[in-house]
């Protein structure tokens, strides 16, 4: 009692404002205060049994709950205000959590065009029959805008990381510092040698031009030397090896007619790799080397500032694996859709790795309808028959309870069929997972009735899905990331649970939803059945088949009501024929 009053008081203060056009707000605010002081002096809106109040929140018994509004509608509106962010049943009734499918109004109309159309037009559909016992004609129905069903479709917003490469050469730079050129003189010195032997003569060749500073000893070693003390070298009768001293000298011109050889004093060579190049290759990118080859390898030797300078190579290149981020959105498709009704927004990272990084937004679409598979229906109001003068209309509705026996029927036969005796339960479905690269072409989860992009991308067991998913046999559980790169999802897997029938599915998901047996986490769910227990406790009166009578009612091959009807007609015109009126 008290809420209707103060819905009659609130609807009356807001009818009033909005009806008269020429009153003011302090007026508005003097009406409302009038009609609450009329309310408030109603005693039949106090409750008169402890029963009653116990039914008026926040009544104790000795005031009305919200009488301090009765003088103050200003309060009113402003305690409204301040509880509308917390309030929940607020916030349901305003959708501020934006969980409840909205509608357009081009889907309403389209919803209800079928509605509408006999509405304006009723004599079309419903008309045109005679008194009698003749049948009357069937006008068919404006084509429904009803679907097979409904499927969750997804698309994706947040950070999207780009797959590449890069390279760059870096080449060996090598600067060389040509030195002094000396001369090498090598000669043996031995005690026993005849004078005439040039070896013995070699020490007092380099006497003067060491002394003159123009030769340098370098260094000296000991050596053997084979001597003959009796008999001649052609033939020796007494071999013998005699050690004696090999000098090196070094010398700045060649001061001795002796034989010498060349060498550069004093040079330098320095050499560096130039990698300027491959600083710029990896800009505003992340980027990894995966390889270093030489590229550069011939010739060997080079002849630098007259320097001959030997390599093994003489550059490399390099070449990077490399990932670029930017913000991406594929989600212009279905939020254009409008058929398509969002339904809510996952995170797919870890919840503890911080703010979200990339986001699957989910909306509930209907599966597309297969062509052709769109039979007339009709209308065929006033049909009447008569016997003995007494007139009575054909009632051409369809039984419902038929089909609803066909559904009770066919889920016996399917708990049967799944009766798992291990476990005990019935009903069970297998996991099926499907892989999506997040803001490319690679999808293999295309949803229900919507054709695979890229067929040649999915393995067998994709494709299996895809086909099962379209005959309505699978529930989507969920989408998960499956890789990450620098910590951004790349790819997600959907997770589905995919049944023996469409009816088995249909019963998996209103039942659990029935018992509160929500679905689990995508990347566990195993598609476990009801036991009996729950199965027991599932009440199908409350579940919605309609998605499935129309598969009932082809595979039992039914006779059409209008042509029941008219078989009903002619058996009693036969009757009249033979026996007269």
């Amino acid at each position: 009692m008290i809420r209707q009053s103060l819905l009659a008081f609130v609807l009356g203060f807001v009818l009033m404002g909005a009806g008269a056009a020429q009153m003011t707000i302090q007026e508005a605010r003097e009406a409302g205060k009038a009609l609450a002081t009329g309310k408030r002096a109603d005693q039949t809106l106090v409750p008169t049994s402890d029963a009653q109040a116990r039914a008026v929140p926040g009544y104790n018994g000795t005031t009305l709950p919200q009488s301090g509004y009765f003088d103050d509608p200003d309060r009113l509106a402003a305690d409204g205000r301040a509880q509308s962010s917390t309030d929940q049943s607020y916030r349901a009734a305003t959708n501020a959590d934006r969980t409840r499918p909205t509608f357009s109004n081009a889907e309403i109309l389209s919803t209800t065009a079928r509605a509408t159309g006999v509405e304006n037009d009723p004599t079309t559909f419903l008309a045109g029959e005679t008194m009698g016992s003749s049948q009357g004609s069937c006008t068919p129905l404006p084509p429904g805008q009803g679907n097979q069903g409904w499927y969750e479709a997804t698309c994706n917003s947040g950070t999207k990381v780009e797959e590449g490469t890069a390279s760059c050469r870096v080449p060996l730079v090598v600067d060389a510092t040509p030195g002094v050129s000396k001369y090498i003189y090598t000669c043996d010195a031995f005690a026993t040698l005849r004078p005439s032997n040039s070896a013995r003569r070699c020490g007092n060749l380099f006497v003067a031009p060491v002394a003159g500073g123009v030769c340098r000893e370098r260094s000296r070693e000991t050596v053997s030397y084979p001597v003959c003390r009796q008999g001649n070298a052609r033939f020796c009768t007494e071999p013998d090896i005699e050690e004696g001293e090999r000098i090196t000298y070094e010398c700045d011109s060649a001061a001795v007619a002796r034989p010498y050889t060349v060498e550069q004093v004093g040079g330098t060579i320095t050499e560096r790799r130039d990698e300027s190049q491959c600083a710029a290759a990896p800009a505003n990118q992340t980027c990894e080397l995966a390889e270093e080859v030489c590229s550069d390898p011939d010739p060997i030797t080079r002849t630098v500032n007259g320097v001959s300078v030997t390599k093994a190579c003489w550059g490399w290149e390099r070449r990077y694996t490399c990932h670029r981020l930017s913000p991406a959105n594929d989600c212009s498709a279905l939020s254009a859709n409008g058929q398509c009704t969002y339904l809510r927004e996952d995170c797919l990272d870890d919840p503890r790795s911080g703010p979200c990084k990339v986001a699957e937004k989910v909306y509930r679409c209907p599966t597309p309808a297969a062509p052709g598979n769109d039979p007339k229906q009709y209308i065929c109001g006033n049909d009447v028959y008569c016997i003995n003068g007494d007139c009575e209309p054909i009632v051409r509705e369809a039984s419902t309870e038929f089909k609803d026996a066909l559904v009770a029927l066919h889920a016996v036969d399917d708990a049967s069929k799944g009766f798992d005796p291990n476990n005990l339960t019935v009903f069970s479905g297998q996991r099926s997972t499907c892989h999506h690269k997040l803001f490319g072409l690679s999808n293999c989860c295309s949803g229900r009735g919507v054709p695979l992009l890229t067929p040649w991308l999915c393995d067998a067991a994709e494709q299996d899905l895809d086909r099962k998913d379209d005959k309505g046999l699978c529930h989507k559980v969920g989408s998960y990331c499956s890789d990450k790169v620098l910590g951004i999802c790349v790819t997600k897997k959907e997770a589905h649970c995919c049944f023996e029938s469409k009816l088995s599915r249909i019963l998996q998901e209103q039942g659990r939803a029935q018992l509160g047996k929500p679905w689990g986490d995508p990347k566990k769910e195993q598609c476990t059945g009801f036991t009996l227990d729950e199965f027991a406790r599932l009440d199908l009166s409350r579940m919605d088949f309609t998605e499935v009578y129309a598969d009932f009612m082809d595979a039992a091959k039914l006779p059409s009501e209008v042509q029941a009807a008219s078989d009903i007609q002619q058996k009693i015109q036969d009757y009249y024929a033979l026996h007269g009126k």
